[in-house]
C-alpha cells in the first residue's frame, strides 16, 4: 500500500499552491465546466504520472536501497526548492490564449495541464517513487489521484477558492516538510544515524 499511499499523498502536498493548481483555477473560471475540466486533469496527471513512475522503475532496476533512497531524497529537495521560490501567478488574461483554442474544452484543458506538469516537480516525485517503491503502476495511479485532489478544490470552488486560500502559507509549510523528509532520506540513505 505505500507504493499508492504514499505518491497519493506526496503529489497533493506537491501540488497545493503550484502553477497547475493556479491553472485549473483558471480554466474553471473561464469555462465554468468543472467536470469536463477534471476529468482532463486527470488524464493529464495519469499520463505525466505513468511517465514518471515507469522511468523512475527502470532507474531503480539499477540502484540498490539506499541508492533509491538518496534519489528520493534528490527529488523532495528539488520538490521544497520548486515550492519555495515564488514564481508569477498568471493574471486572468493567460489562459485565455489558450481559451481561445478551437479543440473545445477537455483538448485545452488536457494539453495546457499535460504541457505545464511535464517536468514538474510531482514528475520527479513520482520517478523518485517509481524507483523506491516496488510497484510502479500503483505510484503512477497515487499520484495521478494526488493531483487530481489537488486541482479540485480550485475547480469545483473557484471563486472562493481564489478569493480565500493563503497560497504562500501553503507553499511554505509544503517546502519545509518535503525538506524534513529528504533530510531524513538522505540521512538514511548514507548511514549516518
Amino acid at each position: 500500500m505505500d507504493s499508492f499511499f504514499l505518491p497519493l499523498v506526496a503529489a497533493a502536498v506537491a501540488e497545493w499552491g503550484d502553477k497547475t493548481q493556479i491553472l485549473a483555477l483558471l480554466l474553471a473560471l473561464h469555462y465554468r465546466k468543472p467536470g469536463i475540466i477534471l476529468f482532463a486533469i486527470a488524464c493529464a496527471a495519469a499520463l505525466n504520472a505513468s511517465l514518471a513512475a515507469f522511468g523512475g522503475s527502470l532507474l531503480g532496476a539499477y540502484m540498490n536501497g539506499n541508492a533509491a533512497q538518496l534519489f528520493m531524497a534528490v527529488a523532495l529537495t528539488l520538490a521544497a526548492i520548486g515550492t519555495l521560490l515564488p514564481f508569477d501567478e498568471p493574471d486572468n488574461g493567460i489562459g485565455w490564449r489558450m481559451g481561445s483554442w478551437k479543440v473545445g474544452i477537455f483538448l485545452a484543458s488536457f494539453i495546457g495541464f499535460a504541457t505545464i506538469e511535464f517536468g514538474d516537480k510531482t514528475q520527479f516525485l513520482t520517478a523518485g517513487f517509481g524507483a523506491m517503491l516496488p510497484i510502479w503502476p500503483f505510484v503512477a495511479l497515487g499520484a495521478a489521484i494526488g493531483t487530481v485532489i489537488s486541482c479540485a478544490p480550485a475547480v469545483m470552488m473557484a471563486e472562493i477558492f481564489r478569493e480565500t486560500i493563503q497560497l504562500k502559507l501553503i507553499r511554505r509549510i509544503s517546502g519545509g516538510l518535503f525538506l524534513f523528509v529528504a533530510a531524513i532520506l538522505a540521512i538514511n540513505a548514507f548511514r549516518l544515524i
